[in-house]
């Protein structure tokens, strides 16, 4: 990295290295959406009605209610947790936590890859692009999960802003 980028973007060096400990995933063997964490358990992401870039004004009126997710007029934004025993899947879906990028409509349309840790523990909604309002700004985003309790627990941010 150029010690011209590494002023600019102190933490640049910083989210690289951390990006490094995640790979995409491999796909699910049971639900080709979602990525494998581990065997038999599955996670995956849907951003609903921030996938898209929209206006300041559009994002303003994607207005949803979290808990009710399923039957929402407005698809929000949620992740998936997908577990298999004895041929029976089962998909829990959650809520997007409101710190994280999925949740965030200014961010979550660059969000296009889900990467695993080697250990399979922990898992990362990766992505890259434009300010999702239309605007100039270039950001990358990488938020990091675990699993307690068998619901996504956000645990880390990493992301830089490039003008």
């Amino acid at each position: 990295m150029s010690l011209l980028l590494a002023t600019i973007l102190p933490g640049a060096m910083a989210i690289g290295a951390q990006a490094a400990e995640f790979r995409k995933g491999p796909t699910c063997p049971f639900d080709a959406r979602a990525v494998q964490l581990r065997p038999n358990l599955c996670v995956g992401f849907d951003a609903g009605a921030y996938a898209s870039q929209h206006s300041y004004t559009e994002a303003g009126n994607l207005t949803c209610d979290a808990t009710k997710a399923a039957t929402a007029d407005t698809r929000c934004p949620t992740l998936r947790v997908l577990t298999r025993a004895n041929g029976q899947t089962r998909t829990r879906v959650f809520p997007a936590p409101r710190t994280a990028s999925l949740a965030d409509p200014s961010d979550a349309c660059v969000i296009k890859t889900l990467g695993v840790n080697r250990a399979g523990t922990r898992f990362a909604l990766q992505g890259q692009g434009r300010d999702c309002f239309g605007g100039t700004a270039r950001f990358s985003v990488e938020d990091v999960f675990e699993l307690k309790h068998g619901a996504p627990v956000l645990v880390k941010k990493n992301g830089a802003y490039f003008r």
